[in-house]
């Protein structure tokens, strides 16, 4: 169950500003899907121990700031258009859904996570959502990207993922001195990171929004300087239910040529 206080009304009233537009659609939908989610599984991918314990934390969080990440989205993002999710998990699924079912978007859901994507989308399965109006797939995002363009890319707490390139995660958050660094691990990890956002920036849309954390900013400030690219940052931060990492959210446009 989510956690008591978090029926619709409230968790709209706690979320702040005009949430009518988000939870119209969804909310009766977003709350029975929560009910839905085998915690006890996630408890067991996302951690080695204590993973109930974790979720018994964060999932009325992650509904509550589900709501307002959806929202703030919904102000920047329009009806009809395309949006890509890397790394897709708890936390995306209501601005997920509320683009797919409220402004008919075709959303595209990545995770690296196999056991990750069959939890979640039993659950979506179960309250209805048909696989074609919102999947998380159990690849990795680049065998996706031929599905753009997209005029909006979620990156939140990937390009940062300490369990995926623990140096550049270290470095990120310094939490490594620079005598310890291992300058060949950290150059291997970088490289990947950058043929992961080059790829990302090829799938965009002329003009595009991205969501992302503060964190993650500077891969695509250097990828925008590589290809030429204007970016520019929306002064509207958003707080991430479960790393902590600020969301925010970057206009972006494409030079021809």
């Amino acid at each position: 169950m989510v956690r008591e206080g978090c029926e619709p009304a409230t968790i709209a009233r706690r979320a702040g500003g005009d949430t009518t537009m988000v939870y119209e659609t969804t909310s009766r939908l977003c709350d029975e899907l929560f009910e839905r989610i085998d915690w006890a599984a996630l408890g067991a991918i996302y951690c080695d121990d204590g993973g109930e314990a974790f979720w018994d934390e964060h999932r009325g969080p992650a509904l509550v700031l589900g709501v307002t990440w959806a929202d703030a989205l919904g102000r920047r993002v329009a009806r009809g258009g395309r949006s890509l999710y890397v790394g897709a998990g708890v936390a995306e699924l209501v601005p997920m859904l509320h683009e797919a079912i409220d402004l008919q978007r075709r959303v595209v859901a990545t995770n690296r996570r196999d056991d990750e994507c069959e939890v979640l989308n039993a659950a979506l399965a179960a309250v209805g959502v048909a696989a074609d109006v919102l999947r998380i797939e159990p690849v990795d995002a680049r065998a996706r990207l031929q599905a753009g363009p997209f005029d909006h890319v979620s990156v939140v707490s990937v390009l940062s993922d300490p369990e995926t390139w623990p140096t550049v995660g270290a470095v990120t958050y310094g939490r490594m001195p620079p005598v310890l660094l291992d300058v060949g691990a950290f150059v291997r990890e970088r490289d990947q990171i950058v043929d992961i956002v080059d790829g990302i920036g090829a799938s965009l849309a002329s003009q595009a929004v991205l969501t992302t954390t503060v964190e993650e900013v500077p891969w695509f400030l250097a990828w925008a300087d590589r290809v030429q690219a204007h970016i520019e940052a929306d002064d509207e931060v958003v707080e991430s239910a479960l790393v902590g990492d600020p969301i925010g959210f970057l206009e972006i446009e494409l030079h021809d040529g």
